[in-house]
């Protein structure tokens, strides 16, 4: 890791307080890769800076996260856009509060939550990943 302000040896790099907290989402987050990196280019010591393999290995891992990131954006859209095909199709869907846990149904339409997209089957959206089967 990167030498403290003192010069000491730290595998902690303190961030400096923000009015924001951090959440378990933002560990990842390219904006908290950023701010980690800066923190740890402003708290450097200038007798002894870090040394530069491990800059270029973070800037890997940076760039690793930003191909992952768009990956995932990547494979939203694909699924979006194959959903849209399903409409007319029969789909089984599990819904624990149907008998026997599942419902049968015609694909009516599609609707996009934030959190991904639904089918309607019988007037009732449920989620994509709650398709068990399409025949």
């Amino acid at each position: 890791m990167i030498s403290g302000v003192n010069g000491s040896n730290s595998n902690i790099v303190n961030m400096p307080a923000t009015s924001s907290q951090t959440t378990a989402s933002d560990i990842g987050s390219e904006q908290a890769f950023l701010q980690l990196l800066i923190t740890q280019l402003k708290n450097q010591d200038p007798t002894n800076p870090a040394d530069p393999t491990q800059f270029v290995a973070e800037l890997a891992q940076f760039s690793s996260l930003e191909q992952m990131t768009n990956m995932n954006s990547n494979i939203q859209s694909l699924e979006q856009m194959s959903v849209v095909g399903l409409i007319g199709k029969t789909a089984t869907v599990a819904d624990s509060s149907a008998p026997g846990g599942f419902v049968t149904g015609t694909i009516n339409g599609i609707t996009y939550y934030a959190n991904g997209p639904a089918v309607n089957i019988n007037g009732q959206d449920y989620a994509f990943s709650a398709v068990q089967n399409i025949q």
